[in-house]
C-alpha cells in the first residue's frame, strides 16, 4: 500500500472519530475539574486588628504646626490582610480627608527601623517618616487625638 493512502486513512479516521464524540454518537465520561494550583486559588482576605483602645485606621497626609499648635490631615482607612501572608496588607480609603488637632498629653509612637519609638505630636511637624504613612488613631469625645500609632509593615 502506498505511503500516502495510509497517511490520508488515518486523517480520516481521527476526523470519524471526532465527528462522532462532537455529535454524541461517542460517550465521554464526565471528569471533574482539576483543583486550581495554589497560586490561581482566590485570596482570603480578613479585615486587620487594630491595636488595643484603638479606633480607627488612618492614612497621615500630612502634619503641620496651625497657630503654635500641631495638626495632622488624615485619610480615614479600612484595613484588610491576606490570610496566607500577613505581609499582604491593603489599605482603602473610607472617607474624605481632615484635619485633626492632638488633645494635651497626646502620644505618637512612630517606628524607627522596626523600633517602636514614642514622639511628640510637633516632631511629625519636623520630620519624615520611614516606614508607612499608615496609623491607629485613638481619639476623645470632642475629636481631638489622644494617642496616635504607627502601623509597621516589613
Amino acid at each position: 500500500m502506498n505511503h500516502r493512502y495510509v497517511s490520508g486513512a488515518a486523517v480520516l479516521a481521527s476526523a470519524a472519530a471526532l465527528v462522532a464524540t462532537v455529535s454524541g454518537a461517542a460517550v465521554a465520561t464526565p471528569r471533574a475539574a482539576p483543583a486550581a494550583p495554589a497560586s490561581v486559588r482566590a485570596t482570603v482576605w480578613k479585615p486587620c486588628h487594630l491595636p488595643a483602645g484603638y479606633q480607627h485606621f488612618f492614612k497621615l497626609n500630612s502634619a503641620q504646626n496651625a497657630h503654635g499648635k500641631p495638626v495632622v490631615r488624615v485619610t480615614p482607612e479600612t484595613c484588610k490582610v491576606n490570610t496566607a501572608n500577613d505581609e499582604d496588607v491593603v489599605y482603602t480609603p473610607s472617607g474624605a480627608a481632615r484635619t485633626l488637632g492632638f488633645a494635651r498629653g497626646a502620644t505618637v509612637t512612630v517606628f524607627q527601623g522596626n523600633t517602636p519609638v514614642k514622639v511628640t505630636p510637633e516632631w511629625l511637624t519636623n520630620h519624615k517618616l520611614t516606614n508607612t504613612p499608615h496609623f491607629a488613631l485613638r481619639a476623645d469625645t470632642h475629636g481631638t487625638i489622644t494617642a496616635l500609632q504607627e502601623i509597621y509593615h516589613p
